[in-house]
C-alpha cells in the first residue's frame, strides 16, 4: 500500500504527465542554433585561424620537438618551422641553451576511432 508523505493518506492516485515543450521561440532565441564547430568568439575565431597558419606552415613533429629544435640549432638537421610536444622543463633548457620557442594555445588534434 502507498501513503502520502506528506498527510499520510492512502488515497494516492497516479496523474498523466506531460513535460511542457514550447513549440514558438523568443526574440532572443535564434531561429537556427550555431553550430558547436565554428568559433563564436572574436578570441575563439583569432585561435581557429592561428592553428590554421600553424598547422599549414609547420611540420608537426609531435613529441619529437626538443630533439628536432636541438638537431636545428646544432646544424645537424635543416633548419624548418615545426611545432609538437614538450615538457615544461625541456621547453626551459632549450630556452636557456638560446633556442628559440614558444607555447602555443592549442593541443595538436588527436584522430580517435
Amino acid at each position: 500500500m502507498i501513503a502520502c508523505a506528506v498527510c499520510g493518506t492512502t488515497e494516492v492516485e497516479k496523474a498523466i504527465m506531460a513535460p511542457r515543450v514550447s513549440q514558438s521561440r523568443g526574440p532572443d532565441v535564434p531561429d537556427t542554433p550555431t553550430p558547436l564547430s565554428q568559433p563564436a568568439t572574436p578570441a575563439e575565431q583569432v585561435l581557429a585561424e592561428l592553428r590554421k597558419h600553424v598547422e599549414k606552415n609547420a611540420t608537426y613533429v609531435g613529441r619529437d620537438f626538443v630533439s628536432e629544435a636541438r638537431a636545428m640549432h646544432d646544424g645537424e638537421a635543416p633548419t624548418r618551422s615545426i611545432w609538437g610536444e614538450a615538457k615544461g622543463e625541456d621547453a626551459k633548457k632549450l630556452i636557456e641553451d638560446g633556442i628559440q620557442v614558444a607555447p602555443l594555445p592549442f593541443m595538436p588534434t588527436r584522430k580517435t576511432n
